[in-house]
């Protein structure tokens, strides 16, 4: 979550604001960054810092304390997995959510995007509940498997066996289909029961 208000860096825009490529900030600066600035998104993948904590770190000013984040503001951003916590679906359907206009656009970031809580809880509250009951409903025609259909050329075939032995030349010419059909067509046939 990003706090409302609150300018943020990952760590490749501190590396770049200390004039050093990120992987080696990482090297040199990394472990003792992390130890002094706290990450304001401590689960997420994508670590980010306060902006004005990171800014003193790298001017080697006292690093000034964290605001007291409290209070939960319809203006903070929240990330797509916050955003699928509070609607109780997963951060990918609140991407394709977002995609399809179910959802705003969201705000881009950090190479990412982020969603106003405002919202999120506007959809989660809204009468139109799709992400409650995602997916087909019990008893939709859709959920049924396909059914299987005889193909009538196998009893055909199935009969002539008995009578004789048929290759899947004669089989292709009888019912000019290629040689693929008339081969699953022989295989059927043997497979039926003999009466």
């Amino acid at each position: 979550m990003i706090p409302q208000g609150r300018r943020t860096m990952t760590e490749d825009d501190i590396a770049t604001a200390s004039g050093l490529p990120v992987y080696t900030w990482r090297r040199r600066h990394g472990a003792d960054f992390r130890a002094r600035v706290p990450v304001l998104n401590p689960r997420e993948r994508l670590r980010l810092y306060d902006a004005a904590q990171a800014t003193a770190y790298i001017k080697g000013d006292p690093i000034p304390a964290s605001p007291a984040d409290d209070e939960l503001h319809p203006d903070d951003l929240l990330s797509d997995k916050e955003a699928g916590t509070v609607l109780g679906i997963d951060a990918t359907t609140v991407r394709a959510y977002a995609t399809t206009g179910y959802l705003p656009a969201g705000t881009e970031r950090h190479g990412r995007t982020w969603w106003t809580r405002r919202s999120i809880t506007a959809r989660r509250d809204s009468p139109d509940q799709r992400h409650h009951n995602p997916g087909r409903q019990p008893g939709d025609p859709r959920n049924r498997s396909p059914r299987y259909r005889q193909d009538p050329r196998v009893t055909e075939v199935a009969a002539v066996l008995l009578l004789e032995q048929v290759t899947t030349v004669e089989i292709a010419e009888r019912y000019q289909v290629g040689q693929r059909t008339a081969q699953r067509l022989l295989a059927a046939a043997r497979t039926q029961p003999q009466d």
